[in-house]
């Protein structure tokens, strides 16, 4: 049942809508975290490790919807080539939010 809707070329194209919308978002999520960290680097009152711990956190929160995309486009993928590279890219993703958690840990 689900192949079959899957099939419907308008669903498809819905939900790669959907997928880029999402991607896009966490995009400008951490664009514009990268934005407000470089505002607040030359001011007195914050020092370097809170502006980059609140960039980190902030860059995870925008991972997790890119993340989060790249599975929604991972639902319509057509051959194994591109589910390959979406788990790939995932794989990746999730590597480097492990590794902003465990900076902003220490």
């Amino acid at each position: 049942m689900i192949r079959e809707l899957l099939q419907n070329s308008t669903l498809i194209s819905i939900i790669q809508v959907i997928g880029i919308m999402i991607e896009y978002i966490g995009l400008a999520f951490v664009a514009g975290a990268v934005c407000i960290a470089l505002f607040k680097l030359p001011m007195k009152e914050y020092n370097m490790e809170e502006v980059r711990a609140g960039l980190a956190k902030k860059i995870i929160f925008g991972l997790e919807f890119i993340i989060a995309a790249d599975i929604i486009l991972a639902t319509v993928a057509t051959d194994i080539g591109d589910i390959l590279r979406l788990g790939g890219i995932v794989l990746i993703r999730i590597m480097l939010g492990y590794a902003l958690r465990k900076e902003i840990m220490e």
